[in-house]
């Protein structure tokens, strides 16, 4: 299972860091927090992008 950071989420989809965070803090981006890092679940970013494509 690959799991990604804020970074490299802001990365693929093209916006900021802080963009991303946000999304997370209002439940639109599932995430979990480990040693006070954000990490998003490969499949769940998928989803994520395939929901914005429709």
């Amino acid at each position: 299972m690959k799991y990604y950071t804020t970074k490299e989420i802001s990365c693929i989809l093209g916006v900021n860091v802080k963009t991303i965070q946000k999304l997370i803090r209002e439940h639109k981006l599932e995430a979990f927090r480990i040693s006070g890092r954000y990490l998003v679940e490969e499949k769940t970013l998928k989803e994520y992008i395939n929901e914005r494509k429709v």
